[in-house]
């Protein structure tokens, strides 16, 4: 509930795609981005804000980086657990996120809550549904961007009316209505940009080097003819023939005239826009995603665990993201569906994915460490191991014992020749003639091993074992 003790039951988030701010990514500079930026530290964040809205629109490379950054957490498997697995209570308000999971408000939720791992934030406006039950979430809104209001030192909501239009009045972000979730640890206040203001003069300087390349390559990159004549006549032939060979595709001159086809872009000039293209690359995928080594094929030398030590870096960006994120959802989500319907439990945990194939292989083999050592993870560990491996365990079940003392065959009232069909099928008629027959456990065994010399089986240690076990319960049935 908010601080009015009300269930917001009606969106007040409303907003025309059409009052968005123009793109302005034509008059883009230096200069203008630096505006923007101490605009936002000032409290009117949207022109920045709009600002990040191009870039990663039009940046195929943002674009892309960031989309595998969202992606490593959203392709990952959810899981819900209760906080306390012994409490009834926290086991039904676990039941009742669970059925959350599935559903189109909870991926609305995530998808655009992931976004606050380049912004400073990212909000959604949470709307509830009156049940026979109780309250379950209808609908959860993305609020854009273009709404998040810092001139008064915090964020607020700029008021919309029924059309979707912006007005100049705002409200609070109340935690009862809005989901405001965080993803990084950066220690600077939301209008100072986030991750993503890091990568703005990158991704600039990456846009204009593209502009930069494409105007050398009009400029220089088509060669041209260069004539050498004698005298004034030479001059007007060679004109009037370079004229043509523009329509014709060829020219024809006279064997004393010189013509050559000069090249004017050179090598060096050319490789040096598409290095620092790579360079911007590789700076906006550190940032993003941790490593470079998914958008570029760079050589890393054999043996040289370059490769591997990328991937355990983005791994930890994943890891980090989904923690985050889980817990923003437990708290201002999960917890608050578990006390608007009356359940004084704790809010269950939820586990993105898991840890990486490598980490999983590691908790596993440290478990049968532990087994070979006498000991074992008790209740706690088991639900520790459960959250980092992703899905479900628990512990084995030991199989029956099939030692005839136990408790159950001896108190079984049933004869030594039915105790020996149970033990095996592949004893002999003629082995339960020698149990039944023989005075001593002496004259078992050595009957028992002169019939097996005699008739050899594959299985003829189990069988004189089976036939010992079933002489020895006959013992202990008549008091021998």
């Amino acid at each position: 509930m908010d601080e009015l003790g009300m269930i917001p039951e009606d969106a007040v988030t409303i907003f025309n795609e059409r009052n968005e701010i123009p793109s302005d990514l034509r008059q883009l500079t230096a200069s203008g981005l630096l505006s923007k930026i101490e605009e936002a530290q000032g409290g009117n964040t949207y022109e920045l804000f709009a600002t990040y809205r191009d870039l990663i629109s039009a940046d195929n490379h943002v674009q892309s980086e960031f989309e595998k950054r969202k992606g490593a957490v959203l392709k990952d498997t959810i899981s819900v657990q209760a906080w306390d697995k012994a409490s009834p209570l926290d086991v039904r308000a676990k039941d009742l996120c669970s059925g959350l999971l599935d559903s189109e408000p909870f991926e609305v939720a995530r998808e655009w809550l992931l976004n606050a791992s380049l912004y400073p934030v990212a909000v959604v406006e949470k709307i509830f549904r009156r049940t026979p039950a109780g309250f379950a979430i209808k609908e959860i809104r993305k609020v854009p961007y273009r709404l998040l209001d810092y001139r008064d030192g915090v964020l607020k909501i700029y008021d919309t009316d029924k059309d979707g239009s912006v007005l100049p009045t705002t409200h609070a972000a109340d935690p009862g209505r809005y989901i405001i979730h965080r993803g990084h640890t950066m220690p600077l206040p939301d209008t100072w940009g986030g991750p993503m203001r890091s990568i703005l003069f990158w991704s600039l300087l990456r846009s204009n080097d593209r502009q930069w390349w494409a105007d050398l390559l009009e400029r220089f990159g088509t060669p041209f003819m260069k004539g050498k004549y004698r005298d004034a006549a030479g001059k007007a032939v060679l004109e009037r023939a370079f004229r043509l060979a523009v329509r014709l595709g060829g020219i024809v001159i006279h064997k004393d005239t010189e013509v050559e086809i000069v090249q004017a872009i050179s090598g060096d000039s050319s490789n040096s826009h598409e290095r620092f293209l790579d360079i911007c690359n590789k700076e906006i995928s550190k940032l993003i995603v941790g490593q470079t080594l998914s958008s570029t094929a760079d050589p890393t030398g054999i043996g040289g665990g370059a490769s591997g030590l990328q991937s355990e870096v983005r791994d930890d960006i994943r890891q980090a993201d989904a923690r985050m994120l889980s817990r923003t959802i437990r708290n201002q989500l999960f917890t608050q569906l578990c006390a608007v319907n009356g359940l004084a439990a704790n809010a269950p945990k939820i586990t993105f994915g898991s840890e990486s194939a490598s980490e999983i292989k590691h908790i596993v083999s440290g478990v049968k460490d532990l087994y070979d050592a006498g000991l074992e993870p008790d209740d706690d560990g088991l639900s520790t191991i459960q959250e980092r491996v992703g899905f479900g365990i628990r512990r084995r079940s030991q199989p029956s014992p099939m030692s005839p003392f136990s408790a159950a065959a001896l108190s079984a009232d049933v004869s030594p020749v039915e105790r020996m069909a149970n033990v095996s099928e592949s004893v002999d008629k003629a082995i339960k003639q020698i149990v039944l027959a023989s005075e001593s456990s002496s004259e078992c065994l050595r009957k028992v091993k002169d019939y097996l010399a005699k008739n050899p089986t594959s299985d003829a240690s189990e069988t004189l074992a089976e036939a010992m076990d079933a002489y020895a319960e006959r013992a202990l049935k008549s008091g021998r």
